[in-house]
């Protein structure tokens, strides 16, 4: 197999994003009502994009109040990722040590995405003409729109790209773009048993340190 393009989701891969998003939300349903628990609200959010998960809080919420409700927890997520948003630990050194060319596909907003990659000074890795986000495409993972859109923009197939992914609306956008794909667990959102959900989805390899990602990239090329 020949590798000519590795593709990263962002939050929950390079950076603990989902966690803390997790627990902002929980805290906000709380306020309304709802009750709820952190482990809940990371089992039903982790990989959704922004539409789909508005439709499943205006059960929460209700219609009238949902759109204000994700434009709190919006703002809130942002500050707390500026108090608290790291890179995961080994991401720094791996991206350093990758050779091929390097990309992000991600269902996040674009200003979102610039946000997190400045905050957490990865944006020396990837250059704004490599983000590629939802809102792109037609379709937002899991279609494979998002993925395919961005083999295409470098100039090579499908079969040439690698993609590496925390959930399984991304490891289904990924098999169903015919691209090799392996899943990570090693967020603080992955429960126990999340590497079997990810197995499921279709990951053709599981890991949980992102310091093995080069011994996998020499293993499958």
């Amino acid at each position: 197999m020949t590798i000519k393009l590795i593709i990263f989701d962002f939050d929950g891969v390079l950076v603990d994003s989902e966690y803390i998003a997790g627990q902002v939300t929980t805290q906000e349903l709380h306020l309304h009502g709802v009750q709820t628990d952190l482990d809940t609200t990371l089992r039903r959010f982790v990989g959704m994009h922004d539409t789909v998960m508005r439709a499943h809080l205006a059960e929460d919420v209700g219609e009238a109040h949902v759109d204000e409700f994700l434009k709190v927890i919006k703002e809130k997520s942002r500050l707390a990722y500026y108090d608290r948003l790291t890179p995961l630990p080994g991401a720094v050194d791996m991206l350093a040590s990758l050779e091929l060319p390097l990309c992000i596909g991600s269902n996040s907003r674009f200003s979102s995405l610039k946000d997190k990659l400045e905050i957490t000074k990865l944006n020396r890795f990837f250059s704004e003409d490599r983000l590629y986000v939802g809102s792109m495409v037609p379709k937002p993972k899991p279609a494979p729109d998002l993925y395919l859109h961005a083999a295409q923009q470098h100039d090579v197939s499908p079969a040439e790209c690698l993609v590496i992914e925390d959930s399984a609306h991304g490891i289904k956008a990924a098999v169903d773009a015919k691209m090799s794909v392996i899943g990570f667990y090693g967020a603080s959102h992955c429960y126990d048993g999340y590497e079997q959900k990810l197995k499921q989805a279709g990951a053709d390899i599981l890991f949980d340190q992102l310091s093995e990602i080069p011994g996998i990239i020499k293993q499958i090329t």
